[in-house]
Parts: C-alpha cells; structure tokens; sequence
C-alpha cells in the first residue's frame, strides 16, 4: 500500500489517499498531470503520510473518483 498526495504549490491542505501499487494509481497520476497545471500540483506517492509533516495537514478521501474530483476542485 502507498498514498497518493496532492499538494498545491500555492499553500494549503494536502488532498491524499491510499492505494496499492500498479496500473490504477499510474493512470490515475497520468489523468491529473493531464488536465492541470503542472506548476500548480505537486504528486508523490509515499509509504507514509505522517514522514512528510511539509505536506500536512492531509484531508483523506475515499475513492480514486473522489480523490480526482477534490483535485480538480482546489486546482483549477
């Protein structure tokens, strides 16, 4: 398992979620860099939120559907 973090350049809350390793989360990280700003997002993927106390604080979402709406929502 893993976490996908977003982080908006400008400051605020981190959007993040946990999933597993493989296709769904590359496809999902494409998507997002896809359809915003590259210099507005910032993605990474980590093992573990809470070693990447600069990214606090995280707002977790349930599904990747959701994770990309919140995405959209606060970064474009």
């Amino acid at each position: 398992m893993c976490y996908l973090i977003a982080k908006n350049n400008q400051g605020g809350s981190s959007l993040a979620i946990q999933m597993m390793h493989g296709k769904e989360l590359a496809k999902l990280k494409q998507k997002l860099l896809s359809d915003l700003p590259g210099e507005e997002i910032q993605l990474l993927t980590v093992s573990r939120p809470s070693a990447y106390t600069e990214y606090e604080p995280f707002c977790f979402m349930d599904t990747p559907d959701h994770f990309a709406q919140e995405v959209k929502n606060s970064f474009s």
